[in-house]
């Protein structure tokens, strides 16, 4: 780094955001497929999967400013944040990997092991998630460096969100050939040793070069009497909220979606019968998704600049209400589980335009 302007190399930026990959091919995992995985190939009740979902966020809401507090309180020679890339890394996997085991208990004791696992492994997601995002802020003392850092960030969990959805569930049909609970192990091993490798790449190529300046802290109880006085700090928040719950709800029954109504089908491309299974047709209809988020990311600067960032907000929030509503309703989207290719494109490019949208909500 050149201490003059405070500039990274590309190899430290890039290997700081492959952090990003490795923590999306869970987080995104968890969203897209892990309800379908307790429900249809460990054989758990909806009702339990929802409550151990539940508790889980609730913990987050405690663990995740305690970690906070640990990592900042943190000092050894390899700096505040980065020991816990380290460390965590080899837990991390073990635990995605442990997580996707199926012993055969009883549903009892499925409901134990899946409880156990989900939080032991949130715990240890934000003990490695926590400090990594604080890593970037003293990773340069350049704003204008920073910013760049955050771009690498943004493209590397993009690549991890694309490898989940192009590959899981072909993985899953190639390594358990029809047995579902080997192919989820198995994918699931490659995804945790590669998640690893990247947590340790991120430790190996970064370095810590910002010292946090001492100064006086105010107490907690008035940060928050502060927090509670900022409506449009709440109102963004609880737009985020509703957001995130778009963001599982939908992502969460896409492949029930798939799997139970749209089924395999046969698609006639260019005047040609092609068969193609729902796992395809599923991975396909969530990389469209993914591909209209990134555009939607591209044109936010935009619509912002064209009709303000207010319209954006509630504009386009209206808009992805609108086509996420169709894709619960695909008879009135004038969708059948007997589609055609134009079809197919229709409901694949409504929902994924309503995916755009609320991304150029969130990040006007």
């Amino acid at each position: 780094m050149t201490e003059k302007k405070g500039t990274l190399k590309l190899s430290e930026k890039i290997g700081y955001s492959l952090g990003d990959t490795a923590s999306n091919l869970f987080f995104q995992t968890f969203i897209f497929f892990l309800l379908y995985f307790y429900t249809d190939v460990f054989g758990i009740p909806a009702s339990a999967v929802g409550t151990i979902f539940l508790v889980g966020r609730i913990w987050d809401a405690v663990n995740d400013p305690l970690m906070g507090t640990i990592a900042d309180r943190t000092s050894t020679k390899m700096g505040k944040f980065r020991p816990y890339l380290l460390y965590t890394a080899l837990p991390f996997g073990i635990l995605g990997f442990i997580m996707f085991i199926t012993p055969d208990f009883s549903t009892q004791g499925k409901i134990i092991y899946a409880f156990v696992t989900y939080n032991l492994m949130m715990m240890v997601y934000t003990v490695i998630n926590v400090p990594y995002s604080a890593l970037m802020g003293v990773i340069s003392p350049n704003s204008e460096e920073r910013t760049v850092v955050s771009t690498f960030r943004f493209v590397a969990a993009f690549v991890g969100q694309f490898i989940v959805q192009f590959a899981v569930l072909k993985f899953v049909s190639i390594f358990g050939k029809g047995n579902e609970n080997a192919g989820w192990q198995w994918t699931m091993a490659l995804m945790s040793a590669l998640a690893v490798v990247l947590w340790v790449t991120t430790f190996a190529t970064t370095k810590e070069r910002v010292k946090p300046v001492k100064g006086d802290k105010n107490p907690i109880k008035q940060d928050l009497a502060d927090l509670i006085r900022n409506v449009p700090w709440i109102l963004i928040g609880l737009a985020t909220i509703f957001q995130l719950l778009f963001n599982v709800i939908r992502g969460g029954s896409i492949v029930y979606y798939f799997k139970y109504f749209v089924q395999d089908q046969q698609l006639t491309i260019f005047g040609q019968p092609h068969i193609f299974s729902y796992q395809s047709l599923t991975s396909s209809f969530m990389l469209i998704g993914t591909a209209m988020t990134i555009v939607g990311a591209l044109l936010t600067s935009f619509f912002s600049r064209k009709i303000g960032k207010a319209r954006c907000y509630w504009g386009f929030l209206g808009t992805a209400a609108i086509f996420s509503a169709l894709f619960f309703f695909p008879e009135t989207a004038g969708c059948r589980p007997d589609v055609s290719l134009s079809d197919y494109c229709i409901l694949c490019g409504g929902t994924g335009l309503g995916t755009a949208m609320g991304n150029l909500y969130r990040h006007s």
